[in-house]
Parts: structure tokens; C-alpha cells; sequence
């Protein structure tokens, strides 16, 4: 993973002060890689359901360092059994805490499934999900029907051979900026289904070291400016369906252009294989 760059610490002019006059904050802003499995994903959970969540467990940890509530902000919802390498949020603490080894201490009260890679200082107006440029993730396909490596069961789907050469012939129909609607599962509301894709490629991850000769797994990879409610997920299966010669790559146009997610005949792939890679901000690519 490329090493991440801090942002100049805010001078005092700089520390953000609540509209009623509370005493100034210092804004983080935090890396974070999670295995997904266990948990509901990103957001919040309603009390009643009481599973855990990475930002509960991330909030847990601040309030107890800055020994008040803190609300953490991520880059983005990941679903729940979703991973990540490289999730971005910030918080805001109080300013006059003494230093302290944030990263060290985070880390020591959080559960060893998700860790704090870096903490650094943020200008007051940097913001984990605005800010953003574009956000990589990556879907994991595991070709080999013989038998998945035991430590990648979490993070792979068990899909079984595909036809690469179908599969590379969608990917530059995922790309440039369109209309995704075709691509987004119910569930959030947004104004409008355009975004830009600015990269989908596949790749192969390198074979699995002490076992017998397998099949390759299959990497995608799909970097854009945002994405929609389980929108990488959608791509993947629709690459799976292709892959499997389910469906005919050359229909695959039409079917984005109906802008109707029951318009496209494929199941939504399994949240287990996909992984949130990296965020950039503007001056950090």
C-alpha cells in the first residue's frame, strides 16, 4: 500500500470551534484496514440490533483516549463481511489533549481485526467522504474447485473457472462516466447515478505458496470517483455471469443503458470477496 501523506497539523487559527462557542477541536485523520467478517459493516447499527460495526468499534476506542463521545466520519459505507485495506475517516478531539501516541493507543483498545495504520493531523475542513477523489476496490475470485487455501476462505468467492477473455470483454463498458442505476441495489437514496469509472482491469494474484498447482485467482480491480449501494459488487457478479457464459458479453451495453437494476439478469457477488483498497485526496496520487 502507498505510504500515506500527511497534511500540515492546523495552526490555532485554524482548529474548528462548535457554534456555541465550545472550546476548539483537532481534526484526525485516520488509515484503517479491517477484516469485515465479523461485523455489520461501516455505519452504525440501529441500538435494538446490537452487532458490531467498524465505526462503532473506532468511536469506542476515541471516546474512550479522549474521554468523551467522538463521531467518526468514514470515506464511505462498506457493506457488512466487507474488508479494507486502506479506509479513511476523521473525528475531531479535543485540542487541549496531551500528546499522545495516537495510533499505538487505538490499536491497543481495539479488537485485532480492525487496525489504525496512521493518524495525522487534518485542516479543519479536510472531510473523509467530500474530499475524496477516488476510492480503488477489489474483488477477489478463487477459480480452483479442487480446494481454497484456508486463510483466504474470508476473502475470496469460490467461483470456480472463468472464461478471462469474456470476462476482460466487459470491462470497458464499466468504464468512463454514465448512468450506473443499472448497477445499484435499493436501499440509499441518491439523486443522481452518474459516476465516473475511471479504471477496471483483471488481474491474477500470484499462487498460493506449499500447495498443488491451481488455478489462478482472479483479481478485478475498479478505481472511480464514487460508487453506488453495492455497485462493485453488481460488476462482479455481472463479470462472473459473463465469465461463466451466462450471459453474452455484447448484451451487457443494453442492459446498463436500461437503468434498472431488475433489468440485469445476475446475482449480486458475495461481500467476502470484495476488499475497500485505498482513497485519494486531491494532491496525494
Amino acid at each position: 500500500m502507498p505510504t500515506s501523506h500527511a497534511f500540515d497539523a492546523p495552526g490555532p487559527g485554524d482548529l474548528p470551534r462548535s457554534a456555541c462557542g465550545a472550546p476548539p477541536v483537532r481534526r484526525l485523520k485516520l488509515l484503517v484496514a479491517y477484516v469485515g467478517t465479523r461485523y455489520a459493516g461501516w455505519q452504525l447499527q440501529d441500538a435494538r440490533k446490537s452487532l458490531p460495526t467498524i465505526q462503532g468499534e473506532l468511536e469506542r476506542a476515541l471516546g474512550r483516549l479522549a474521554g468523551r463521545p467522538v463521531r467518526v466520519h468514514g470515506s464511505g459505507r462498506t457493506d457488512a463481511g466487507v474488508h479494507a485495506h486502506g479506509q479513511v475517516a476523521h473525528c475531531d478531539v479535543p485540542a487541549d489533549l496531551p500528546p499522545r501516541p495516537w495510533r499505538h493507543a487505538l490499536n491497543a483498545l481495539l479488537p485485532m481485526d480492525v487496525r489504525v495504520l496512521d493518524v495525522m493531523d487534518a485542516p479543519a475542513g479536510f472531510d473523509a467522504r467530500r474530499s475524496a477523489g477516488s476510492k480503488t476496490y477489489r474483488y477477489r475470485f478463487w477459480q480452483e474447485t479442487a480446494f481454497v487455501p484456508p486463510h483466504l476462505v474470508p476473502f475470496v468467492w469460490r467461483c470456480g473457472p472463468l472464461d478471462r477473455d469474456a470476462v476482460e470483454a466487459v470491462l470497458p463498458m464499466l468504464t468512463g462516466t454514465r448512468d450506473f442505476a443499472s448497477l445499484r441495489n435499493v436501499g440509499t437514496k441518491v439523486r443522481d447515478c452518474t459516476r465516473t469509472v475511471f479504471g477496471a482491469t483483471i488481474g491474477e494474484g500470484p499462487a498460493c505458496e506449499h500447495y498443488p498447482p491451481h488455478l489462478p485467482e482472479l483479481r478485478f480491480d475498479v478505481t472511480a470517483d464514487g460508487f453506488l449501494k453495492q455497485m462493485v459488487r453488481n460488476m462482479a457478479g455481472l463479470l462472473h455471469a459473463c465469465g461463466k457464459g451466462r450471459l453474452d458479453p455484447g448484451a451487457v451495453p443494453e442492459l446498463l443503458r436500461a437503468g434498472d437494476r431488475t433489468a440485469l439478469p445476475v446475482a449480486t457477488a458475495p461481500a467476502c470477496g470484495l476488499c475497500l483498497l485505498r482513497v485519494d485526496y486531491s494532491g496525494e496520487r
